[in-house]
């Protein structure tokens, strides 16, 4: 058995050129958590970078031939102001000052939220694993490129249905509404839309969850508008929550 300390240092050393390339130093305890996907057999090399914002950073990762996606919640302090906020009952997180506990708690969160959507029929990323704050997840996008968010693409009627029948998919079946859509939280892969980031999912039981709902469809309605629809709010609101079974 290695000592945490070999760990860490057989994971740099694994680490170094990705290092190098992506500009991204790990800490001690993301590197025994990559260590752990390393020796799980879940992944075996990093390939390149997808995205990386305030609180995470996300790469194409392989193994055994395939391609996967690795999110990376950082563990500094400072990088979580935004998710501080959801800290609380309402979304199952502990409001505690240890940065690294509430970092874990949120990769669980969005473990367990990709897995309710996946079962709801929402087109979203597999969840395959989490490691503390590692999210192993499906790759979405070609071996050369990650899936290209659909602000980016051309927009047609079968790709607006889709993305409106999964947000109601999501509310009747998942129960769940996203909180936080606009056209920076879908891909493009395959022709279909696929909803990402969604650790902040809220119940619809909640009594914010008709604000966020609303917010949610506000930002996805002006979006395609911009495209020449003419998608009524009200009947897209109806439609979601199963009052009626068409809205176009």
């Amino acid at each position: 058995m290695y000592s945490n300390d070999e760990k860490i240092r057989k994971t740099e050393e694994r680490l170094k050129e990705t290092e190098k390339v992506f500009g991204y130093v790990f800490d001690k305890f993301t590197l025994l958590n990559i260590y752990k996907m390393f020796s799980g057999k879940y992944i075996e090399r990093f390939e390149f970078p997808i995205s990386s914002g305030k609180e995470s950073i996300v790469f194409a990762a392989s193994g055994e031939g395939k391609f996967y996606a690795v999110k990376i919640y950082k563990t500094v302090a400072s990088t979580f102001k935004n998710i501080e906020r959801y800290a609380g009952d309402r979304w199952g997180i502990e409001n505690s000052s240890n940065k690294r506990k509430f970092v874990v708690q949120w990769a669980y969160r969005e473990f367990r939220n990709l897995g309710i959507a996946n079962q709801a029929g929402v087109f979203a990323p597999k969840p395959i694993k989490v490691i503390g704050n590692v999210l192993l997840m499906q790759y979405l996008g070609t071996r050369r490129r990650p899936a290209p968010q659909i602000k980016d693409i051309e927009i047609d009627d079968s790709l607006m249905k889709q993305i409106f029948g999964d947000i109601r998919n999501l509310y009747l079946k998942g129960k769940l509404v996203h909180g936080d859509l606009s056209e920076y939280n879908f891909l493009l892969h395959r022709k279909k839309a696929y909803m990402i980031d969604i650790a902040q999912a809220l119940d619809i039981k909640d009594p914010a969850s008709m604000i966020l709902l609303k917010r949610d469809v506000n930002n996805m309605v002006k979006f395609f508008n911009k495209f020449g629809f003419d998608i009524d709010e009200n009947k897209i609101l109806r439609y979601t929550v199963g009052e009626i079974n068409d809205f176009y």
